[in-house]
């Protein structure tokens, strides 16, 4: 909750870029998705007023992971908005294994300085969600799943025999001739 002013310079360079990032189509994708996975409409108004307190991202993961998050607070208060948050974030890496790297930080919300990571993290916490239960409705792209190749010993051993364009064999390319610069003289 830092008092911060305009920014400046290369603040504001980077501060329009990540505000030009902002996709309001993923907005409404990911306003319809919490509603009918939490099961009541989206609240009217500002996306950013709406998850602020951290209260309906709470409700949302103990709908994904039941139990999940045990006390949700309803205060304004800034500190027990933040909790909730981050009880939300942890869940979200706890029970569904969502990385860390793919979800937002509790600033990043609170104060509204990357709602564009607010909304890809969302899309992470779909993704994963729905890896547990497909009932559940998408929101983007689904989770790839492992696609393991056995071959037999027959087919590995006639990969073997061919040599391959980066080795250099004929009609390759390779590095004969090539000079770089002038010679060195001494």
């Amino acid at each position: 909750m830092a008092n911060r002013g305009p920014a400046y310079g290369m603040s504001k360079e980077v501060q329009d870029k990540i505000e030009a990032q902002y996709d309001t189509e993923l907005e409404v994708q990911c306003r319809d998705w919490i509603g009918a996975v939490v099961g009541e409409s989206f609240p009217e108004g500002s996306f950013h007023e709406a998850l602020k307190d951290g209260a309906l991202l709470c409700r949302l993961m103990n709908v994904l992971s039941p139990g999940s998050i045990a006390k949700v607070h309803n205060s304004k208060f800034a500190f027990k908005a933040m909790e909730n948050i981050n009880f939300f974030l942890t869940a979200a890496t706890e029970k569904l294994g969502v990385p860390v790297v793919e979800l937002f930080q509790t600033v990043d919300l609170y104060e509204a300085t990357n709602m564009t990571q607010v909304l890809w993290g969302l899309t992470a916490v779909a993704r994963y969600a729905r890896k547990a239960n497909k009932d559940l409705p998408s929101l983007g792209p689904d989770l790839s799943a492992e696609n393991k190749r056995n071959f037999d010993s027959e087919t590995l051993n006639k990969g073997a025999s061919i040599v391959g364009m980066q080795a250099g064999g004929f009609k390759g390319a390779n590095q004969e001739g090539m000079i770089f610069g002038r010679p060195r003289a001494l």
